[in-house]
């Protein structure tokens, strides 16, 4: 890769590997043992020399017990298999398959569909995969409209307060026009009293995600995904960016997004279906206020059927009530895999 880089760039071997923060020495070593044909990149720590069985080993880990970040009974096993393997590469296995059980889990939940641009907008922060040149982290809060998968200018630099987040809504809600809902998890700062104000003012309907049950707002982490790859093809090889130079590079990347040709939306971009779909739907402020007694309505019956009252019970019954008001308009549909992994189920309760 870098010999192609070499050659289209005409860089020297030290300036690319400063470009790609690949150290020179490491590169140097590699491209040595690649002359004399030996292993490129040795495993650390002291070698395994006792034979085993990998299917086995993938069978006993397994049937370990999985939740989303931790697995039951690993230690135990590499206990088993210390003189076999080691920790570093059990624990890598154990990973992976944490992970592809995981994905199946989420492809088998129930999937939503968006239907209308201009109704529910999602909104979230992430940390970029490079670090600032003087080694603070970079942050991306990531604001986009469900319906057309619309993303807008994104906040990237430093850790966003929550004064900030809410001056940055509240001019996008001057510019484009306030949605329905707001999805957000329960951060701090996309909680402050700040941003309820402006949501507030607004009369938009904020929607919190389950604690610690990030899939609910599934679509803008997928968002987080797309906008991070983007931006690291934006960077390519500038050796070292501060944070108030990610801006423009974040901002091409969302710009590049939204004129993507995508099949979910019929080879429409974003684009063209956030700004020109001709029924894109507005909310006088008492209409806004007629949807929220109704969805309380619905609350308060939900509540009554579950004969519970506290904040967690608050909170599923409100969500659950959005999602039927959603469905009852043709906003949203709901596509239901019947076929549901066994694994992670503490994790499905609502």
């Amino acid at each position: 890769m870098v010999d192609g880089m070499r050659e289209k760039t005409g860089m020297s071997y030290r300036d690319l590997c400063k470009a790609v923060r690949v150290p020179w020495s490491n590169f140097s070593r590699w491209r040595g043992r690649i002359r004399k044909e030996t292993v490129l990149v040795k495993r650390p720590g002291p070698k395994k020399v006792e034979l085993f069985d990998p299917a086995v080993l993938k069978g006993d880990i397994h049937s370990l017990d999985h939740g989303c970040k931790r697995s039951a009974g690993a230690t135990r096993l590499y206990g088993r298999y210390r003189q076999r393997v080691s920790r570093r590469e059990l624990s890598r296995m154990v990973a992976q398959v944490r992970h592809d059980l995981w994905v199946d889990q989420r492809k088998n939940l129930r999937q939503i569909e968006w239907l209308m641009a201009g109704v529910v907008w999602a909104m979230d922060a992430t940390e970029h995969d490079r670090r600032a040149d003087d080694g603070e982290k970079i942050h991306l809060h990531n604001t986009q409209d469900l319906g057309s998968r619309y993303k807008f200018l994104p906040m990237a630099g430093g850790y966003p307060l929550g004064e900030e987040i809410a001056g940055y809504l509240a001019d996008k809600f001057f510019r484009f026009g306030p949605p329905l809902l707001l999805k957000r998890d329960n951060g701090g700062n996309m909680n402050h009293l700040a941003v309820n104000e402006v949501l507030s003012e607004f009369f938009i309907l904020p929607l919190n995600s389950p604690a610690y049950y990030a899939p609910y707002n599934g679509a803008i982490e997928e968002s987080q995904g797309e906008l991070k790859k983007c931006l690291r093809d934006k960077l390519g090889l500038a050796p070292s960016c501060s944070r108030e130079q990610i801006e423009p590079y974040a901002e091409a990347a969302v710009h590049d997004l939204n004129h993507r040709l995508r099949g979910c939306l019929g080879g429409k971009t974003s684009c063209q279906v956030f700004f020109h779909s001709g029924n894109k739907p507005t909310f006088t402020k008492r209409e806004r206020r007629d949807i929220y007694d109704c969805m309380m309505e619905q609350v308060e019956r939900i509540l009554a059927e579950m004969n519970q009252c506290g904040q967690t019970a608050k909170e599923s019954a409100w969500r659950i009530a959005v999602e039927f008001w959603l469905r009852s308009k043709g906003y949203i549909k709901v596509h239901i895999n019947r076929k549901v992994s066994p694994n992670f189920t503490p994790i499905l309760a609502p």
